[in-house]
């Protein structure tokens, strides 16, 4: 737990500015918030060469009712010693887009792909664009897990298979 002890301090000195909120709770998990200027890149680059922390998961949630954004979660952790941080990423609702993280962690590849194909959210730069739960017979503009998502009552398959 040494190095977690260390975590909030070299977060909050590195990130001042686009970290509205910062705590600890049930003693190994640092939750962050990170406003629409905030570098998650930088933070995951931070995590992995100064705390030995990996990426081990990402979903998105669509707060355009209450706060007007979408927000982008992702959670690390360093298992050698038991400790996780969760930061919350602001997306603007307007063009919601986020810098992939596909070629620095392997498995956010697959998670931004998802999150893409159900959200609409762009990762910017990912190195993959094809579809990965996105049925071809959707409509351009349906992300089924928006909040305002309405089924299409007729939808019309491209009449192609699926590429693997």
């Amino acid at each position: 737990m040494h190095n977690f002890h260390h975590l909030q301090a070299a977060v909050t000195a590195l990130f001042q500015e686009w970290v509205p909120d910062i705590r600890i709770r049930r003693d190994n998990e640092l939750h962050i918030q990170l406003t629409r200027g905030g570098d998650v890149l930088r933070l995951a680059a931070m995590l992995q060469t100064d705390f030995n922390a990996t990426l081990i998961f990402m979903a998105a949630n669509d707060r355009r009712a209450q706060k007007g954004i979408f927000e982008v979660h992702y959670l690390f952790t360093n298992h050698a010693e038991n400790w996780f941080v969760h930061a919350t990423k602001e997306l603007p609702a307007d063009d919601p887009q986020l810098d992939s993280m596909a070629t620095f962690y392997l498995p956010a590849g697959r998670m931004e792909r998802e999150i893409h194909d159900t959200f609409g959210i762009q990762a910017v730069g990912h190195p993959l664009t094809r579809r990965l739960v996105r049925h071809s017979f959707w409509p351009e503009t349906y992300y089924p897990l928006r909040k305002d998502a309405v089924p299409p009552t007729d939808f019309q398959g491209q009449g192609t298979p699926y590429p693997f």
